[in-house]
């Protein structure tokens, strides 16, 4: 207890070491006087050893990298030590890795002028297998086929229902044909290589990379996660279970020569990953092979240009990692005609190999030529640039083309008219936006738009587009609820005079196809004729927007290569970035020194790492344990979920039991009278027994009151009431929840556990729909109305 006070106190409380470290000191003194301080072990009295004592201590799990400051030339701790020479070893650079200092002792020790914080893999994956329950919750695909391979109807529901999770193999080599040809053949003279799914434990990871910044002044650090795609999708994103591998130094982004020095351990562990380690796994006495691949780079698109090392988005000849199209064609037909050519990988991997050691004007020549430049991900054998380089929705979609819509065609181009005054477009546009009530689940929600369009979140783009065809009725309707076929005016002191068509209808149009395809491509749950059909959508759309002579940009043509996607990863809530965005947020909330070179990087890192160590820790006391040690853990757990220091809703996901999927709040629940404690009308009876007679038919449950034979259905003891419940990690409230009350437009009344006898109990709500009648009028957007089968 004295260690882990002090231990919390320091990483938690912001108590520096040496005051923590006294605190530590008059514990100990405490239990000296009063005679229970134990001889065996002997007690320690530093902070670093109370951390080794807890097995909470991150430096015994973080490499820090010696880096060159130019050219980030990584040398591991020990090769540092026998390093001669300050100088950088690579040829041409004038970098200097260390200073020399001596301690008390007269010992020489090399300080290195600039680090790179990392974790190994391999380690971080063996401390992971060995927690309660981790083993278990990877998914187990071994019997599993694709579902959807052969039925464009089959609704995929996470990643393993795409193609691409039954293509992965491990246990190959990647071999260089004498014309500078790749291909994968199957190690130690197998005749077909190993499937990834056909193992028991075969991680199927993603990597993203994303630079932030961690102080007002312009520094930019990077974080490199991975995320095992095996765990369930409501587990997969919680902090505990992503490692971050390492976070690059500021203060500016690497370049191309430095981020493959930083890439390179990772690698080197991934390629021994897919031939199998010996783990040991919590419950089992016998290690087992442990197979992992990196199956996809998640990135935003500059971000994955420089992992898989092809050529940027704004490349003139190859800004597509697709196809083969020019930058010219994003304003063209060509652009949207489907007539382009595939890029064939092995041909890419080809070139790529032929840069790694190349001149450099000859890699010059081969990255405008071919569009692709040296990574040490195409070292690993199965490495894929184009296929496994996936396009981010969050940044292609919301961030691109829908801000580009808004920010370019409707603001930009002066669609909404200021004259008029309270009365303008623009007046009601926000004050439109800003009454809007929403569901109580909905996080960052769009204000002020028509005077503040500065930087927005994707989560605000995604909010606006699923309101905007109402939005944009309301303002530009006529005196007969039409979109009149006009154009604005342009305002006399407009700075820039838009070329394209301004026609208010058109427009209104085009919006409608961009909205219709948001709606099917971001559904949580999707099927490939589905996907066709959002595919079909916003390519309308693009060619739309050509027709109206609308600028487009590199992100609309990128988008047209979505299907694949979708075909091969399933629907795009399994792998899009929002959760990945998170992490980045709660290291920027991390206290550090300050000093550059490194250091700060290197807090935020023992910081991720101490979070894992911590839960571990929680997770492995014994049943028998310290009812005091338990609850001080099991509180800290649920305080950094709520601070967002450590995975968000770690503590719920724990403490909180599960009915249906569906997560319910902690406590104890009371039954409710179906009569009159839910609904004043005191129709809910009615309404439950109706959904518990078509749910269990074979029951023949009647009405208390029913004189028919039959099982009664108790008012009084069949469903107590929840406050809310937790949904594939989204919270919904109720009504009966006090702070809830206002949320609309489809009003959640009330959650309901039901109990029924000789059945397991089941959760249900009780729903008021919009007001409505038979006489609403045609609205422009009937049309282009979302199937009702989604």
């Amino acid at each position: 207890m004295a260690y882990l006070n002090a231990v919390l106190a320091n990483v938690y409380g912001c108590v520096p070491v040496l005051k923590a470290t006294d605190q530590l000191n008059i514990s100990l003194d405490m239990l000296e006087v009063a005679g229970v301080l134990p001889d065996e072990p002997r007690p320690v009295r530093s902070l670093p050893a109370a951390k080794a004592r807890l097995g909470i201590d991150p430096d015994q799990w973080i490499v820090q990298y010696a880096i060159c400051p130019q050219c980030w030339k990584h040398h591991h701790p020990t090769e540092l030590r026998e390093l001669e020479r300050p100088e950088c070893t690579v040829e041409g650079c004038s970098g200097i890795i260390y200073t020399e200092s001596t301690d008390s002792k007269g010992r020489t020790t090399h300080i290195p002028c600039k680090i790179n914080p990392q974790v190994s893999l391999i380690e971080s994956l063996h401390r992971m297998m060995q927690r309660p329950g981790f083993a278990e919750s990877i998914c187990d695909t071994r019997m599993k086929t694709c579902p959807s391979s052969n039925d464009d109807n089959f609704v995929m529901e996470d990643i393993s229902d795409g193609s691409d999770w039954y293509t992965h193999t491990v246990e190959t080599v990647r071999e260089r044909g004498n014309q500078g040809t790749i291909r994968d053949v199957a190690a130690d003279g197998q005749d077909e290589p190993k499937k990834l799914n056909d193992q028991r434990y075969g991680l199927n990871m993603t990597i993203n990379c994303d630079w932030f910044g961690i102080l007002e002044r312009p520094h930019s650090s990077g974080g490199i996660y991975f995320a095992i795609n095996n765990l369930p999708i409501e587990e997969r994103h919680l902090q505990v279970n992503v490692i971050c591998q390492q976070i690059t130094p500021g203060p500016t982004e690497p370049n191309i020569d430095q981020i493959i020095h930083c890439l390179e351990p990772l690698a080197k562990e991934i390629e021994v990953l897919r031939t199998g380690v010996k783990m040991e796994i919590h419950g089992s006495d016998v290690p087992v092979d442990v197979y992992a691949d990196a199956a996809l780079v998640n990135c935003d698109t500059p971000a994955a240009r420089k992992l898989s090392g092809t050529a940027g988005h704004s490349h003139d000849l190859q800004p597509c990692l697709y196809c083969h199209i020019a930058l010219v064609d994003v304003n063209t037909e060509a652009g949207y005609d489907f007539k382009w050519a595939a890029k064939d990988d092995f041909e890419m991997l080809k070139h790529a190999f032929a840069s790694e050691d190349a001149a450099p004007q000859r890699k010059e020549y081969i990255l405008s030529d071919q569009g692709v430049r040296w990574s040490p991900l195409n070292a690993i054998s199965g490495w894929l640039p184009s296929i496994h380089t996936i396009l981010n929705f969050l940044h292609n979609f919301f961030l691109g083309i829908v801000a580009h819509f808004f920010m370019k065609i409707i603001f930009g181009a002066y669609m909404l008219s200021g004259a008029g005054g309270v009365n303008s477009p623009k007046q009601k546009f926000e004050d439109l936006i800003n009454v809007i009530q929403w569901p109580s689940h909905i996080t960052r929600l769009p204000k002020n738009m028509a005077t503040n369009q500065s930087l927005r979140k994707a989560d605000e783009w995604r909010r606006i587009l699923t309101i905007a065809p109402i939005l944009l009725w309301y303002v530009w309707m006529d005196e007969n609820d039409k979109i009149p076929d006009v154009v604005p005016p342009i305002p006399p002191n407009a700075k820039i005079i838009p070329t394209h068509n301004r026609n208010i209808s058109s427009i209104y149009n085009v919006l409608l196809l961009l909205c219709v395809a948001g709606r099917l491509l971001a559904s949580r749950t999707i099927s490939i004729a589905q996907a066709t059909a959002g595919q079909e959508f916003l390519i309308q759309f693009c060619r739309q927007c050509l027709a109206l002579e609308i600028p487009l940009v590199i992100n609309h043509h990128l988008a047209m290569h979505y299907l694949p996607m979708f075909t091969r990863m399933g629907p795009v809530y399994g792998w899009w970035l929002f959760a990945f965005e998170r992490f980045n947020g709660l290291l920027e909330k991390v206290n550090h020194n300050g000093h550059d070179g490194g250091r700060m990087e290197l807090t935020l890192l023992r910081s991720w790492v101490q979070n894992h160590l911590l839960y571990e820790l929680m997770l492995s006391l014994p049943p028998d344990a310290h009812a005091k040690e338990r609850a001080i853990l099991e509180k800290l757990v649920h305080d950094e979920a709520r601070r967002g220091g450590m995975a968000t809703q770690i503590a719920i996901y724990r403490s909180e039991n599960s009915t249906d999927s569906v997560r319910l709040p902690k406590g104890k629940r009371k039954f409710v009278n179906l009569r009159t404690a839910v609904e004043p009308t005191g129709n809910a009876y009615a309404l439950v027994l109706a959904y518990v007679q078509e749910r269990w038919p074979n029951i023949e449950l009647i009405d208390k009151l029913s004189l028919q034979d039959g099982t009664s259905f108790l008012s009084r003891q069949s469903a107590s009431q929840l406050t809310y419940i937790r949904k594939n990690g989204i919270r919904y409230g109720s009504a009966s929840n006090t702070p809830e009350d206002s949320r609309y437009p489809v009003q959640i009344s009330s959650f309901l556990h039901l109990t029924v006898p000789g059945k397991l109990p089941h959760i249900c709500a009780v729903v008021r729909c919009l007001r409505s009648d038979h006489m609403l009028p045609a609205f422009p957007w009937d049309l282009q109305e979302v199937f009702p089968f989604l």
